[in-house]
Formats: C-alpha cells, structure tokens, sequence
C-alpha cells in the first residue's frame, strides 16, 4: 500500500507565541506501563483553563489499584522557559526536552513525580499544516500536533515516599491556539491505541456550528499506514455517572473500510479515571473525563487480517 508522507519537522512541536490575550500552549504525554501503572503529564505554557491563563504543570498517575494521585501548580513566568525551533521546556524544576528520536523529562509536584525516557518508535505526525483553523491574521488559530505517536517509556515515578521503576509505551502530542477552546468548539473525544500490532489515534471534535471534525491515524512500527478524516466514529453505548448523573461514552466504535486497509474495533470503558468539572470561566459547564479503556478489533491491511486487544486511555472534553 502506498504510505502517507508526513511534512511534520521538529520545530512544530516547538513553542509557538502569540501576542492574542486569550493564547494558551501546552505539551501533553501519556504512558501505559507493564506493571498495571499509568500516568498522563502536561506542561501548561498558558494553562487554557486558567483566567488570566498562566504557566502550570501537572502530573496524575494511577495505580493498578484504581488509585489516583495528583501533583498541579502554577511555576512562576521567570522560571518558564522554552525554545521556539524545538521541543526544549523547562518551568521550574520540571521539564521536557527532545534530543533526536528521544524524549527526556522530570516533573515533580506535590510529592508526585516521574523521571522518564521517550524513545520514538514512529515518527512525528500532523494532518496539513497542523492547524485546524486558520485564515488571516485576525482568524482563529488552533494547533495540533502527534509529536510522538508511539513511544518506548522507561524511567521512575515517585509516589510520596516510594520510587517504582517503570517501562512500556506513550504518546505526546502539542496543542497551542489564539482563542479560548468554548470560542472555538464544543468539545471532543480523543484516544490512541498502543496496540502490538499498530498504533492507531482518533479524534473527533465539534466545532460550534455542530459539525463534526473527525481525524484517524495508524501507523505500524515502521511509519504511517493511513491518515484520514474519512472514517466512522460513533458512540454505541452511554453510560450514567452514578454520583453526579452525567452521561458519558461506554461504548465507541471506529470504523474504516478501504481496499488496502480495513479498521473495526470497539473501546468499551471500564473505569473513570478523571471526571472533574473546569473551572467556570463562562456561563457554560465544561467538563474533563478521561477512562481507561478496553478495546476489541481487527485490522486488515492489503489482505491480511489481524485481531487487535488491549487497555487504553481515551479522554472527551466538554466545553458547551
């Protein structure tokens, strides 16, 4: 099959500035490790829920136990740095910084931490321009980039007392935009299946005339096998939270069908991991859940056809 070619360079996972009050940045990662352990980091350049929008860190990671534990807080501008021609962050005492195919970073807040390697095993990705809106210099811009689509993750995390050496596999991706999210777009629902076999990332955001925006890739251990806005996304199944009464996903089902590849496969959550109302920036109630989740499938690519199962971290933002 002819695979997609990518035009992404280091610098679009750089910083990208902008002088619009309401800007905002953030690197983000998450890892799936061997041992049951998961955590998801994020380097708030502007933290994007935060009015005036300032610099934050923060960690979350979950035991195999289902416990929670979270280091977050505001790292003064003088202490913020990061380059503009590569992923090079520092804020605080934490930071993120790309040497080649590798990743490097130590977070610690709070008594939570993690000392960890990023070792990209397919390479960095973006549809187009790696914006999903932009005109003139007066229009909306709002950026995403698949830094590391998939990764080889080693190091340690740090859980008040306790040191756990860790290794198995992450992500990382960039966003940055000039405009506050509910200003943009409703909400989305985002996930990346480090399966085996293939890597596959979907996204399907809305934006606020109603529409749909919907992104899938998938990539083998050698490069990108597809990247597309044409597939099937659909939410089979809605479950209840049982303290607030939300709605959430249960079941989610992504589909594509071609004559060289053939996508079927289902997430069905089966834990919340983070459920947690945004700060009330505006008269609308926004919402971040992010689940661990299994998922079930196939893949068939220039005829051969292979199953696909394992655990997951999916997320739906809600911002109106």
């Amino acid at each position: 099959m002819q695979r997609p070619v990518t035009t992404y360079q280091d610098s679009d996972d750089a910083l990208h500035p902008h002088s619009d009050a309401d800007y905002s940045e953030w690197w983000y990662l998450d890892c799936r490790f061997d041992n049951g352990y998961s955590c998801v980091l994020t380097w708030h350049w502007l933290n994007q829920f935060i009015k005036p929008h300032i610099p934050t860190i923060q960690i979350f990671t979950y035991t195999p136990e289902g416990k929670r534990y979270v280091g977050m807080e505001a790292i003064a501008p003088k202490d913020c740095y990061a380059s503009e021609k590569i992923c090079d962050v520092k804020m605080g005492s934490s930071y993120l910084k790309q040497e080649g195919k590798v990743y490097k970073m130590a977070m610690h807040s709070k008594g939570i931490g993690c000392e960890l390697t990023f070792e990209g095993t397919v390479p960095g990705w973006k549809f187009g321009d790696g914006l999903m809106a932009s005109a003139d210099k007066n229009a909306i811009v709002e950026g995403w980039v698949i830094a590391c689509p998939r990764a080889k993750v080693s190091g340690k995390l740090f859980i008040k007392d306790k040191v756990i050496e860790v290794k198995g596999n992450g992500y990382h991706d960039h966003n940055w935009g000039n405009k506050d999210l509910y200003d943009v777009m409703k909400g989305w629902y985002l996930g990346r299946l480090n399966d085996p076999k293939c890597t596959i990332i979907y996204s399907y955001t809305q934006i606020l005339d109603g529409s749909w925006m919907p992104s899938l890739y998938i990539a083998d251990d050698k490069s990108t096998l597809l990247a597309t806005h044409q597939y099937d996304f659909a939410v089979e199944k809605e479950d209840t939270e049982p303290v607030t009464g939300d709605i959430y996903p249960k079941i989610i089902s992504l589909k594509y069908d071609s004559n060289d590849l053939k996508l079927n496969c289902r997430l069905d959550t089966k834990s919340i991991a983070e459920h947690n109302p945004l700060p009330k920036l505006n008269e609308f109630n926004m919402f971040n859940w992010r689940f661990l989740a299994d998922y079930e499938g196939d893949i068939t690519v220039d005829g051969k056809r292979e199953s696909i199962k394992g655990e997951t971290i999916s997320e739906r933002f809600i911002f109106r």
